[in-house]
């Protein structure tokens, strides 16, 4: 790679920066703008200000219950699923007894400890016999 390849990409790479900057500036304006505008037209409305704040008032209430009772009702509906999935499992699992198709996977090593513990109950112990 040349020197005037390694600086062109450098100052790509500082254009870029400076464009996402500039956009972020951008944007932070844009929103404070917003909130101080929305601020405004509320101060400044037709409406008293103990009018404008009931207002306020009403509508964060009635944006509480809202929330209250969306998660209230998603709530009862997982707990419904819940249910209905217990359900579903156990009678399956049911089935599968009535079917005798649940099985237990012993593994090689697994029936070498029991060959093991088997014949150590089959020998005496050398001191019990003494």
């Amino acid at each position: 790679m040349r020197l005037s390849d390694v600086l062109s990409q450098r100052k790509r790479e500082r254009e870029r920066k400076e464009k996402k900057e500039t956009a972020k500036k951008v944007a932070i304006g844009t929103a404070i703008g917003t909130v101080i505008g929305a601020a405004t037209g509320i101060l400044f409305a037709p409406k008293s200000g103990k009018e404008t704040r009931e207002d306020i008032s009403n509508k964060t209430k009635d944006a509480t219950e809202n929330v209250k009772k969306t998660v209230k009702d998603s709530v009862e509906t997982i707990k419904e699923k819940e249910k209905e999935l217990k359900k579903d499992i156990k009678e399956k699992v049911d089935g599968f007894k009535d079917k005798n198709m649940i099985e237990i996977e012993i593994s090689d090593e697994d029936k070498e400890i029991k060959k093991v513990q088997m014949n150590e109950e089959e020998t005496p112990d050398k001191n019990e016999e003494m």
